[in-house]
């Protein structure tokens, strides 16, 4: 009798929780989805394109769910649970992840394009026009993403955001360095009446120097992180080689507390070592 008391109480117990509890939760969740994907819509709409700012509103919303989905299929059933919070948990990283990579990608599409952007302002310079009209046949003959800034530079101005500020602005979406020389001379060439089409044909010179050191850094560099992953793979390679030709040779590092601690102690050293290598071999960008 007590037994099957107890099994009623369960079953009823799983049935309230199915019928009321897992549809709260998973109202709840999908409501901080949404949040998640409004706030960032937000912050991000004028460093992304709206195409890419709706994909990554989907991968906010639906991302946690689909990752926590195959974390259940993927796992054996007595990791099933830590399988489904490992794939919440990679749902909620992941787009924020693809976010950045996207935002890093219209950043370089954006550097690759400024010296023909700058070429195209030099011509029209030489042509009479003025900095806002150089800037509009930017506009027209460029392709995305610097026509959609200069667009928007062009429309803040027209609303009545003083020039100074809407390329202060544009600065702060792209973050690059050439683009803040660029704006730099044009603000002082705006206030000393310098010559802006030596001074573009200057700063055009400066950045190609710029990206030719950059590859040149980036050939040099190319051997440390070679180095880097090789050096990182040899001990797990070693490990899985040994490990499968002889599966009692790494016993004492896995059945005895001593070796147990040294294993932890060497992947950390392993991790640590790797870090540094990238480390040294990575460079900033000037």
């Amino acid at each position: 009798m007590t037994l099957a008391l107890a099994l009623f109480l369960m079953f009823t117990a799983v049935g309230i929780f199915m019928y009321w509890g897992l549809p709260f939760i998973m109202k709840t969740v999908l409501e901080i989805n949404k949040e998640r994907a409004r706030e960032f819509s937000t912050s991000m709409e004028r460093t992304m394109m709206m195409e890419d700012i709706r994909r990554v509103q989907i991968l906010f919303i639906v991302g946690p769910f689909v990752c926590a989905a195959l974390g259940f299929v993927v796992t054996p059933p007595e990791y099933r649970f830590p399988g489904v919070l490992a794939g919440l948990v990679v749902g909620y990283i992941v787009p924020k992840i693809y976010a950045n990579m996207t935002i890093a990608k219209r950043r370089r599409q954006f550097d690759q394009q400024l010296i023909d952007a700058l070429l195209i302002m030099s011509s029209a310079f030489r042509g009479g026009m003025s900095f806002l009209q150089a800037m509009e046949a930017v506009v027209e003959e460029m392709p995305d993403p610097i026509r959609q800034e200069f667009g928007i530079v062009l429309g803040e101005n027209k609303i009545g955001v003083t020039l100074e500020e809407a390329l202060d602005r544009l600065q702060k979406r792209m973050r690059s360095t050439s683009l803040q020389q660029v704006i730099s001379a044009i603000l002082l060439a705006r206030e000393t009446g310098g010559n802006l089409p030596l001074i573009f044909s200057r700063i055009v010179h400066t950045i190609r120097e710029k990206k030719k050191l950059e590859q040149q850094l980036e050939v040099l560099t190319l051997q440390g992180r070679i180095q880097a992953f090789v050096m990182s793979g040899l001990p797990v390679g070693f490990f899985f080689l040994v490990n499968s030709t002889n599966p009692q040779y790494f016993q004492i590092m896995t059945g005895t507390d001593i070796g147990q601690k040294l294993l932890v102690l060497c992947v950390f050293l392993w991790v640590v070592g790797t870090f540094m290598i990238l480390k040294i071999s990575a460079y900033r960008n000037f």
